[in-house]
């Protein structure tokens, strides 16, 4: 009976070694994909360089979307039941 332990804990074992090498796999080839669709991909609005050409942080930030912060004080003595 141990004989048949043995053997099915080593089965789950390199099950679980073959999962993640599979995942490493993917993980790797996505990155590939990704780096490969980078350099060679088609790229719709290229990046600005020079002063002056970013965006104008002034007019690009609305003034609804701030939030506003309201803080109460605490006590510091616990409060007694």
């Amino acid at each position: 009976m141990s004989v048949l332990r043995l053997i099915v804990a080593g089965l789950v074992a390199i099950a679980a070694m073959v999962a993640v090498l599979f995942a490493a796999v993917v993980v790797f080839f996505t990155g590939l994909a990704a780096y490969v669709l980078q350099l060679f991909g088609l790229r719709g609005n290229p990046p600005r360089s020079g002063p002056g050409q970013g965006p104008d942080r002034r007019t690009t930030m609305r003034t609804d979307d701030a939030i506003d912060v309201v803080t109460t004080k605490v006590p510091d003595e616990p409060a007694t039941r």
